[in-house]
């Protein structure tokens, strides 16, 4: 039985990690072959900053919908609609011409909202013990995709051309799938492997979760452990409302960074440093890997040193800021700008969750912030990389494109520090734990 209950394991993992290389990368490897896309569409940069606006728009606007969506039929077959969203929309974002990039990138989004919500509830249901390592995998997984992407693409559409170099995703998009459908099948509620045929502690602990969730009709929301017995519908606090509002300014404004810069930084590199496409791709995806890093030193400084939220968040905010600042004052030292702002845009995540888990008096109130603050977010988000293309073609240079981001992220350091040091001065037990568990929030570093 051990051996059984060791390979079901291994492929439960390997089914959500095959999963999770898939959530962005298909939205990241635009950026090494803007150029090509542009040249043979027509499109200018502001619209084609929509190929990556629109998706972020999407994980704002559609998130409730995926919910229900989810909640209906469940979280097996609902993530099969994901797979065979991405599939299409890349297909008809690479050969349907300006209007086709449009469209399949609408279907592009809405199959990674999808992912986006089926991620934290699969973690919650099948492994309620182990959501700090699945946590911790997920992360990993996506941002190795992200590298992967922003490595890979554009020296691969200089041997097939950049339709076939965006394509040749659905490979590994392929095989996901048939991992997903043999591990988590449509017909039930779980793994192919059932708590019956292998009863212990964790698949009952596991089974629980199921039935909760099945109660809560798919509703998203966080792995937060055990929160104050508060009525499930009480009346936020005045300052718990404060403090939401605030870290909703500043994760929209985090997110407008992130997807801002993912998108244009390869042009950037081609246009002023004097780099190839190829060797664009690889440089900016030093970005995307040093992602991993964040939510993994946030959680280790908390325990080295016993840092609370308020020195974590100033900095991880420094390090965003030095990014923009850096490229615009001395941008031959971007590898050391890339690295710092990767390490920022991986932690932020972990830190402003990690409050919203300290402060949230219950598990309701808990999803009620992170859905609201994700939702609002990512949908002010969806204009950065617009704004950046529109930016750029106006002036004619760089400097306005990393000034506006410059700015975003330092009101977005000013608005985080101040939900930080927003307090309702209710006392909570397992403060402490809260803190200790930042790394359970690490999922998603590029949403």
């Amino acid at each position: 039985m051990t051996r059984r209950i060791s390979r079901a394991a291994a492929l439960a993992l390997l089914a959500v990690g095959v999963m999770s290389l898939n959530a962005r990368a298909p939205l990241v490897g635009l950026g090494p072959v803007l150029g090509g896309i542009q040249r043979d569409t027509g499109l200018s940069a502001t619209v084609a900053g929509l190929l990556t606006a629109i998706p972020v728009l999407c994980f704002g606007l559609v998130t409730p919908a995926a919910a229900w969506f989810i909640g209906r039929i469940g979280i097996n077959h609902a993530n099969l609609y994901f797979f065979g969203g991405l599939a299409a929309g890349i297909a008809l974002r690479s050969f349907g011409g300006a209007a086709g990039a449009i469209a399949g990138t609408v279907v592009i989004g809405v199959a990674m909202t999808i992912v986006n919500v089926v991620t934290p509830l699969l973690v919650g249901r099948d492994f309620p013990h182990r959501a700090a390592l699945m946590t911790g995998l997920t992360t990993a997984a996506v941002n190795v995709g992200t590298t992967l992407a922003s490595a890979l693409t554009a020296p691969l559409a200089d041997a097939v051309g950049w339709q076939w170099s965006l394509v040749s995703w659905l490979g590994l998009t392929a095989i996901a799938a048939g991992v997903w459908l043999f591990v988590f099948p449509p017909s039930k509620d779980g793994p192919r492997w059932s708590d019956e045929d292998f009863p212990s502690p964790l698949a009952r602990a596991a089974a629980r979760r199921r039935a909760e969730l099945r109660a809560a009709q798919g509703q998203p929301g966080t792995q937060t452990g055990q929160l104050p017995a508060v009525p499930a519908r009480a009346p936020m606090s005045a300052a718990n409302r404060r403090m939401m509002y605030l870290f909703t300014a500043a994760f929209a404004l985090h997110n407008l960074g992130y997807y801002a810069i993912t998108l244009w930084l390869p042009t950037f590199l081609v246009q002023t440093r004097g780099m190839t496409a190829s060797q664009a791709g690889l440089a900016a995806s030093l970005f995307q890997v040093f992602a991993i890093l964040g939510p993994l030193l946030v959680p280790a400084l908390a325990r080295a040193f016993g840092w609370g939220a308020q020195p974590l968040f100033v900095l991880v905010a420094a390090c965003w800021i030095a990014l923009p600042a850096g490229l615009l004052v001395a941008p031959a030292l971007w590898p050391l700008w890339a690295l710092l702002g990767g390490i920022a845009q991986g932690g932020t995540f972990a830190v402003v969750f990690t409050v919203v888990i300290q402060r949230a008096r219950s598990l309701d109130e808990n999803r009620r912030m992170t859905a609201f603050i994700q939702s609002v977010g990512y949908g002010f988000a969806s204009v950065g990389p617009i704004l950046m293309g529109f930016l750029r073609d106006a002036a004619g240079g760089w400097t306005a494109p990393f000034l506006l981001v410059l700015a975003a992220v330092v009101v977005m350091a000013v608005c985080g520090l101040a939900a930080v040091r927003t307090d309702d001065g209710v006392r909570r037990q397992g403060a402490r734990r809260a803190e200790a568990r930042v790394s359970e929030t690490g999922a998603a570093a590029n949403d």
